[in-house]
């Protein structure tokens, strides 16, 4: 979540090989203007306060994933350097996104930054252009960004690098499913991967595919 260019990517899945049908990008900017329906573009000067804002962004992004069943989030970044206010910021926005969707009934998985980084690209500390890389070797159904700005610097462009981070979530949310489904083994997956899944924390002491998903 961002509380300047959020990214979003739904998939439509197979119900029992969990292989991709479809999919689809959303998402927001306000550095340039993109004529594209599913790019929202906007001006801070459209809004009288913040919450203003924020609430634009909500009802656009519930809108959009008013049809899934799961929802992968990328969780706080607790390391992260930045203004104080730009941190309560992102917290209170992020949080009323997360409300939102626990009122909808959606199964909600958060992953960490860095286990998002290291499913997706083999690194858990990639910048926006490892993270471009990886999706240019990704061999599974993508969406075609190339209507979007280019990545072509290591702190990223809107939209596009957010686009690309809710993929790599996307990914490993369906990843996820599948594993737990039986579709593969866990042993049969790339060795960084099989560590993200197996990563033990205090909200999943037994590792991700034992922990249960948030919902009502």
């Amino acid at each position: 979540m961002s509380i300047t260019s959020s990214g979003i990517i739904v998939e439509e899945v197979d119900d029992k090989t969990l292989d991709i049908l479809n999919v689809i990008y959303y998402g927001f900017t306000n550095r340039k203007k993109i004529e594209q329906q599913n790019i929202i573009y906007y001006n801070n000067k459209d809004f009288k306060n913040d919450y203003d804002k924020y609430t634009f962004m909500k009802n656009h992004i519930l809108n959009w994933l008013k049809d899934t069943t799961y929802v992968a989030i990328e969780d706080y970044a607790f390391g992260k350097t930045g203004a104080l206010g730009q941190i309560f910021s992102l917290a209170e926005f992020e949080g009323n996104i997360k409300i939102g969707l626990f009122e909808l009934c959606k199964k909600l998985r958060f992953y960490s930054i860095n286990s998002n980084k290291k499913f997706f690209s083999g690194y858990g500390l990639s910048d926006k252009i490892g993270m471009r890389d990886a999706f240019d070797k990704w061999t599974e159904t993508k969406p075609d960004l190339s209507t979007l700005p280019e990545v072509d610097n290591g702190k990223g462009v809107s939209p596009t690098s957010d686009i690309i981070d809710a993929y790599a979530l996307c990914e490993c949310l369906r990843m996820e499913l599948k594993l737990r489904a039986g579709v593969i083994q866990l042993h049969l997956l790339p060795k960084h991967q099989i560590e993200c899944f197996n990563i033990c924390t205090k909200s999943s002491p037994t590792g991700l595919l034992t922990a249960p998903f948030i919902t009502k």
